[in-house]
């Protein structure tokens, strides 16, 4: 997840309505190489021209379907299969950059891989992402929409896939996100989602937690929360974790099914204003953080957060990263256990 702030933006700048970064500098469509109609060169129409959603049209014609991309729409491909297997792909912390680029991170190494580019119709505003137990990055841009990568897709760049989600919902506009299994004895996993509003806006239900529907990709709410800006991580025991809050920040443990707050930890010495990620793997936590007015690569950091290394739950920097992260998956196969 990242903030409009990060290219130097008045803080006002994050309480606008949810659209693609570029187009808060221009007052009509008249973009360069586009026919002034909200269209680009290629044909797609913008994200950001008139109409009827978030942010202009939200990339929809008509108010009808999403159209950002002329991707041809494929069905959710996310219904669970008998047992909910693990596909491959899956064991590590999967990263993804600002300019739209797919990493893994081990975490037992400390190390990063490059896996491909991702072409998505031209988006190239990434925001958020969650990873299936299918092996599918889901992938959010700017205007709110979602789009799906195979991990295991051997080419490079890798072609997105349009599940047919309409980003529809005031409440999220656009939301960090995470999958998450049902429960200890169910593999089977929900995307959850906690909204993305604006980094200052904290107090009383101001943001909401949901969860996607894997059929209908229907985005329903939850419950209230205090935090209209945060990232999720899941566990392959059905725990919800969320990286929110503003100086400082925190780590809280919700219940996913209710929205109530199980505990909260403090992060002292991390920003979540900027582009930030996080993700569960091996019982612990790692955080990925870029802070600043300039744009630089994210440091990770470490939360032993089961004790396993005798620390008190210690927080330390592990690394930087070699790209600047937005997003953090990883899936219900992951390690639960110190590793």
């Amino acid at each position: 997840m990242r903030s409009v702030r990060l290219l130097g933006l008045l803080v006002t700048a994050s309480l606008l309505p949810a659209c693609p970064i570029g187009d808060l500098f221009d007052d009509d469509d008249s973009d360069a190489g586009g026919d002034g109609n909200g269209n680009d060169a290629d044909g797609f129409i913008s994200a950001t021209g008139t109409g009827g959603g978030p942010g202009g049209d939200g990339g929809w014609e008509g108010g009808d379907q999403p159209t950002t991309t002329g991707i041809e729409m494929t069905g959710a491909d996310n219904e669970p299969e008998a047992g909910c297997p693990c596909a491959e792909g899956t064991e590590l912390v999967y990263v993804l950059s600002d300019v739209g680029s797919l990493w893994s991170f081990d975490p037992k190494s400390g190390s990063f891989a490059f896996i491909a580019d991702i072409h998505c119709g031209g988006l190239v505003d990434t925001y958020s992402m969650g990873v299936s137990r299918k092996g599918r990055a889901w992938i959010q841009y700017w205007d709110g929409d979602l789009y799906t990568v195979d991990l295991n897709d051997a080419s490079d760049p890798v072609k997105c896939k349009d599940p047919g989600f309409i980003p529809n919902n005031p409440m999220f506009p656009q939301f960090g996100m995470a999958f998450v299994a049902n429960s200890l004895n169910d593999p089977c996993d929900k995307l959850y989602a906690h909204s993305g509003i604006a980094p200052d806006l904290q107090g009383p239900d101001v943001g909401a937690l949901g969860v996607i529907d894997p059929q209908t990709l229907e985005l329903s709410t939850i419950a209230s929360i205090d935090y209209a800006w945060g990232e999720l991580t899941g566990t392959g025991t059905g725990r919800l974790f969320a990286f929110q809050g503003s100086s400082p920040a925190i780590l809280t443990e919700y219940d996913k099914d209710t929205g109530e707050v199980i505990d909260v930890l403090p992060l002292p010495g991390l920003q979540s204003e900027n582009a930030f990620a996080f993700a569960w793997w091996g019982g612990d936590f790692y955080l990925f953080t870029s802070t600043g007015d300039f744009v630089s690569n994210s440091e990770v950091w470490h939360l032993d957060f089961d004790n396993s290394d005798d620390s008190d739950q210690a927080l330390s920097l592990l690394t930087q990263a070699p790209i600047r992260i937005v997003g953090a998956g990883v899936s219900t196969c992951a390690p639960p256990l110190p590793m």
